[in-house]
């Protein structure tokens, strides 16, 4: 049993079918059709106007001024006649282009019922893979597991899923229906080694490559991710953004930062494209006082905020998380992804320059989300903030036999620009020197029915493996024990003693509802040994909110 999100799947609220994981299998869906729109009216070149007919024309009855003019033409000496290029005839011009039309998925095209009804239905089918027991145990078979979030933690404690500098992220596909006008927002699959063991390693930020010049609307240069951290203000598009004194990110142990690699799926239907975000929370942050940054490298450009968990939320639904956005010259986009097939079809270049992770050979599908820890202004206590319980949906309706895997790379760019980018919001940050820097890779894969083939699993594997084998340190820094490695988090590594009774308090000045009655609910969920169960704050809130839900008319013990 670990924190909330990793169990809460397709359309299920936290409860005691969360813990046991068991969750109906999502059927594949059709892939959607793009039916080609024809160009609106404004599109279409003006019609040929009437050539008016000439004085001279037989067919047209002369002015008495006209008259008089062609009789002293036709009895004055005939000038040399001076030819003068005319335009071509409005017959004779070829066709202006026509725009082409936006494929169905695209967010900046009004769908019709139909193909938002199929998009609907990739968006349900991507999503349940998470639910789908085939490719979970092929999963399995080779280490891994398919999540819709992970836990990308800077500092968690030995065999625990809390800690003093925790992070979940999500892959978010928002989507509103254009005949009910309702929003929805679904998380997508993740493949990575399981969250609770956190398999990581350690390599050097020298030897990861980051683009910028995009915070400027300039032309992309590399720059090493140790030079990044190292000078971030001369990557910003409003440096006075970041107050107080201190201008750098780095810190004597970035020597080495920690490293995770994993695939994530992106909902794309042949000629069709995704706009998405990668979602971060962190447990330790708060408005005004944030306990990290994150940067966001991709082929169009490097991208950097701070987290509050307070920004950037979508407008509507059940998940929660700070968006992360792509920074266009000032000006935020969220991110898109289309199958590199067509990416190359429409003239693409696969040799453009791209973000670089050690043992990877292209970047077109690399996202690299890095997190800086930051000092905090009031040092958070050992556990997480109480913050509100959600639950994520997955809403996949039934489905014809599976088909064939459609997987394959996806190209990653960025949208429409949706209003100011965000970067320090005028706080005075500082790099927390406790806790490593860590970099998640991420390889962008494109499917239409969420079907997966163990060929597909495999290649998976070894793409996350060719990050690993770049590294003579790998291993669990939870699980492991003390493993001696430089980037453990300096500090107390075990579970306070105190964790439930600081709860308690919390929960009872919260909800109302006693201890005693939390502690037989608990007791009916998890067990008498409920307390040696890996869970944190969140998590234990939801599954109280849960039990009473069940149990409605039951009183509060006093």
């Amino acid at each position: 049993m670990t924190r909330l999100f990793s169990l809460v799947l397709a359309g299920l609220t936290i409860g005691t079918a969360a813990v046991a994981g068991y969750l109906e299998r999502t059927s594949p869906t059709p892939v959607p059709i793009t039916i080609p729109q024809p160009p609106e009216a404004d599109d279409l070149p003006p019609e040929p106007q009437p050539t008016p007919r000439p004085a001279s024309d037989p067919g047209r009855k002369l002015s008495p001024k006209e008259a008089v003019a062609g009789y002293l033409e036709r009895t004055s000496p005939t000038p040399v006649p001076i030819t003068t290029p005319q335009p071509p005839e409005a017959d004779d011009l070829p066709p202006e282009p026509q725009p082409t039309p936006r494929p169905a998925s695209d967010p900046g095209r009004k769908l019709s019922p139909k193909e938002a009804a199929e998009y609907q239905r990739t968006i349900a089918a991507t999503a349940g893979m998470v639910q789908d027991a085939q490719a979970i145990a092929l999963a399995q078979k080779y280490g891994l597991d398919i999540v819709n979030l992970t836990w990308e933690d800077t500092g968690r404690y030995k065999n625990s899923a809390v800690g003093p500098n925790i992070s979940d992220m999500t892959i978010q596909v928002g989507f509103e229906d254009p005949t009910t006008r309702q929003f929805q927002v679904t998380c997508m699959p993740v493949i990575r080694y399981p969250n609770f063991r956190d398999l990581t390693c350690d390599l050097d930020p020298r030897d990861f490559t980051l683009l910028v010049g995009n915070h400027h609307g300039q032309p992309l240069r590399r720059v090493s991710l140790y030079d990044f951290l190292a000078h971030p203000r001369s990557y910003l598009t409003n440096p006075a953004s970041w107050r107080g004194e201190k201008h750098s990110l780095l810190a004597p142990r970035d020597t080495r930062v920690l490293v995770s690699a994993q695939a994530c799926f992106l909902p794309i239907p042949k000629s069709g494209k995704a706009t998405f975000n990668p979602v971060l929370f962190n447990y330790q942050s708060k408005k005004g006082d944030p306990a990290v940054l994150t940067i966001l490298a991709t082929r169009e450009g490097t991208s950097v905020t701070i987290i509050d968990n307070e920004r950037d939320a979508f407008r509507s639904g059940s998940v929660w998380g700070q968006r992360l956005f792509f920074n266009a010259n000032g000006q935020r986009a969220s991110l898109t992804g289309e199958r590199e097939s067509d990416f190359v079809a429409k003239g693409g270049d696969r040799t453009s320059p791209t973000p670089g992770a050690p043992g990877q050979t292209s970047g077109l599908n690399l996202v690299l989300l890095i997190q800086v820890p930051l000092k905090q202004r009031t040092l958070p206590r050992s556990k997480p903030p109480m913050v509100p319980g959600i639950a994520y949906e997955s809403k996949a309706a039934g489905m014809p036999a599976p088909r064939a895997s459609d997987i394959e790379n996806a190209v990653i760019g960025h949208g429409d620009l949706e209003g100011p980018f965000t970067e320090i919001d005028n706080l005075a940050i500082e790099r927390d020197e406790r806790f490593p820097v860590r970099v998640t890779v991420q390889f962008y894969k494109a499917t239409s029915n969420g079907v997966a083939t163990e060929a597909d699993i495999a290649a998976i594997k070894a793409n996350i493996e060719r990050i690993y084998a770049q590294s003579t340190d790998v291993g669990s820094l939870v699980t492991g024990g003390e493993t001696g490695r430089v980037t453990e988090y300096d500090g107390v590594k075990v579970q306070p003693t105190d964790w439930w009774e600081d709860f308690w308090e919390r929960y009872e000045a919260s909800t109302g509802i006693s201890r005693y009655e939390a502690i037989r609910r608990l007791r009916e969920l998890l067990g008498t040994n409920f307390r040696q169960q890996p869970v944190c704050e969140l998590y234990l809130r939801d599954l109280l909110r849960s039990a009473g839900r069940k149990h409605p008319h039951r009183k509060p013990a006093s």
